[in-house]
């Protein structure tokens, strides 16, 4: 790759790299999110010799979680491995942005600014910060997207077999982590079918599906195995079980698309200088046409993915995750579409302060409500102080109830056998037979369970009242608060004695019902 005049190559790469590193640093310390425990868990069966589907519930394709699993087994069993890996492969997709952008804008004074606004845009972006750094597929997708992207664009260049395959085997991993990148392979592959440049076409085309099939090998070794257990959860799931009712999930789906397009400053920016870059290319812009086909991919991947996201029912802002580096090398191109017409080349450096002090004020917002609404008991430091407190009153081999999957991961324990999800059963229409062949254990024999004292420790927040209505301060001699969560050790198993038959069924009817009410499919 050349370098423009000035060291300015060496400016960008020193800011993305800066930015990676902010996004590592944010990795490790305030990221966290209520839904990343169930993939880390995932990963710790891996470990474990479990596999998904076949011995534990898993509604998700499960590269993600091997790839999590054996990057914790090389440098940690724990949150923070899991945080780095996803920061890392976020700050890989700016690389990755940057580097696309700053060989396609050639003009010398612009070349360099374009691309740190681009990587600006896609890494200082609200959701990117707080779900690119989780333990959760959205780094690993991010980079597979756009390195899909970067392969798909190389195969118009250079007649290479591997270009194509490795753009496939990158859509295909993409969706083999999670079915929201689902759209990228079909939308790759249609631009590839109808760009009319590409050499060899029938055989490209091959090699990219071919590529895109190989990830998914280990999902149809798993279906071999359990047919029923994966339908379910890779099909049946989010058609019919995802959601409590249609409506709902509408409104839903609408209110994400407002927040991160209109209600959000960043993703109103994004939009209208995109817009703008479109606008730009289709016009007489003096560039090529193979060059202005690989940013109409951009147009194309937002376009598709966004129609898919927003009709997940329901959708969540952080799904749009995934549009954000397409969406910034189009706004990219808009302010150099901008700046040529209003200022010339003269001073670019000048417009992208402008366009990125607006851009990192729009952060002001997001950033606020969440510090706003952040709980100190939602926080890694907090499980971890519960976790060190139920390691030094439970025995090495001893058995854990815990109502929430981040005391098991801080603790670095697994749930007892029969306690691998913590979803529950009440939206499914037939729940004692699809939970058997789930392997999930109803509510009824939960409690049943706790009621007994089966568990040397016993971990719930501190206002369930699922420890009055079994009398768990009765069945364990020991018991304290501790960060919003109630801790019960020292099982004195005769205390069920002195309850009345009546008491009992009661109190597992009772216990029952609220596990019932507490806990849902994801």
């Amino acid at each position: 790759m050349t370098e423009n005049p000035g060291g300015s190559s060496h400016m960008l790469w020193a800011l993305v790299a800066a930015v990676s590193a902010g996004l590592l640093l944010f990795s490790q310390t305030l990221a966290f999110y209520g839904d990343e425990g169930f993939h880390l868990m995932a990963a710790k069966y891996i470990n474990a010799g479990r596999k998904p589907y076949l011995d534990f519930y898993y509604p998700q394709t499960p590269l993600y979680a091997y790839l999590n699993a054996g990057w914790m087994q090389l440098f940690g069993d724990s949150w923070r491995s899991a945080h780095a890996l996803s920061a890392l492969l976020t700050g890989g997709s700016l690389l990755l942005v940057a580097g696309f952008v700053f060989t396609r804008v050639r003009e010398p004074e612009w070349q360099a600014v374009t691309a740190m606004i681009a990587t600006l845009l896609t890494g200082l972006h609200a959701v990117v910060i707080q779900f690119g750094t989780i333990g959760q597929p959205y780094g690993l997708c991010l980079f597979l997207i756009v390195a899909a992207f970067r392969l798909a664009v190389e195969t118009v260049e250079r007649d290479k077999w591997w270009l194509p395959a490795g753009a496939g085997l990158c859509a295909g991993a993409a969706a083999a982590s999670s079915l929201l990148a689902a759209p990228v392979a079909p939308i790759v592959f249609a631009w590839m079918v109808r760009h009319p440049a590409i050499s060899n076409k029938r055989k490209q085309c091959a090699r990219f599906l071919a590529g895109a099939i190989v990830p998914f090998l280990p999902v149809l070794w798993l279906a071999a195995q359990a047919p029923r257990q994966a339908l379910f959860n890779i099909v049946e799931y989010h058609l019919l079980y995802r959601r409590s009712s249609l409506t709902e999930a509408m409104w839903l789906d609408l209110h994400t698309v407002h927040s991160f397009w209109i209600g959000s400053a960043q993703g109103l920016l994004l939009a209208l200088l995109a817009i703008v870059g479109l606008m730009f290319l289709a016009g007489l812009t003096g560039w090529g046409e193979r060059r202005r086909a690989e940013f109409y991919l951009c147009g194309w991947l937002v376009a598709g993915q966004g129609l898919y996201l927003a009709n997940t029912l329901p959708s969540f802002e952080q799904y749009f995750i995934f549009l954000v580096p397409f969406l910034s090398i189009l706004a990219a191109v808009g302010v150099f579409a901008i700046g040529s017409q209003i200022g010339g080349t003269r001073r670019p450096a000048l417009l992208m302060a402008l366009i990125v002090g607006l851009f990192v004020a729009g952060l002001a917002r997001p950033a606020s409500e969440m510090f706003t609404s952040f709980d100190e008991s939602d926080s890694w430091s907090n499980y971890e102080a519960v976790a060190r407190e139920v390691n030094q009153v439970t025995p090495r081999d001893g058995l854990i109830w815990a109502d929430d999957e981040f005391i098991y991961i801080a603790a670095r324990r697994l749930p007892p056998p029969g306690l691998e999800s913590t979803g529950g059963l009440a939206s499914l229409p037939r729940p004692s037979a699809l939970a058997s062949a789930l392997l999930i254990v109803p509510s009824s024999q939960r409690c049943e369970w706790l009621r007994t004292g089966r568990f040397d420790t016993v971990v719930l927040g501190a206002e369930n009242p699922i420890a009055k209505t079994l009398g768990l301060s009765r069945l364990y001699a020991g018991h304290k608060q501790l960060n919003n969560y109630a801790l019960y050790w020292d099982r004195v198993p005769t205390e069920t004695g002195n309850q009345t038959l009546a008491e009992r069924s009661q109190g597992a009817t009772a216990c029952s019902e609220l596990i019932r009410l507490q806990t849902s499919f994801r």
